[in-house]
């Protein structure tokens, strides 16, 4: 190798070390008025009670006849709710049982929570 090439990796290899070095050293100092990302808002777990209509597990919906719901300002109506897991919850069910359920509302989808059929 020639003695030019020679010095310029030598320099370049220099000016990688220190430029290595420097952010080691770098002090941040005190951060405690600088804005840091906010957290996502915690979502209302919504409950409610009604009837199971029908269960589709291929899609993950079950409908339910539910009663007014206050929390949300909705009247007695019929729905459907996607449940994310099947569970020993969502197998017990069946058309006609009587549940007490949970939800969460994210955007149009209202996610179940927790679903169990009363004891008759």
């Amino acid at each position: 190798m020639n003695q030019p090439v020679k010095i310029a990796l030598l320099s370049l290899f220099s000016v990688v070390m220190a430029a290595g070095a420097q952010a080691n050293e770098m002090q941040h100092g005190d951060m405690g008025g600088m804005k840091m990302a906010v957290e996502a808002p915690v979502q209302q777990v919504i409950s409610g009670k009604g009837v199971v209509k029908d269960i589709d597990m291929t899609n993950k919906k079950i409908t339910i006849a539910h009663e007014a719901i206050p929390a949300v300002g909705w009247p007695a109506m019929t729905m459907r709710f996607t449940f994310m897991t099947l569970d020993s919850s969502i197998n017990d069910l069946k058309v006609g049982s009587q549940v007490n359920f949970s939800f969460i509302q994210q955007d149009n989808i209202s996610m179940l929570q927790d679903i169990k059929a009363n004891q008759s």
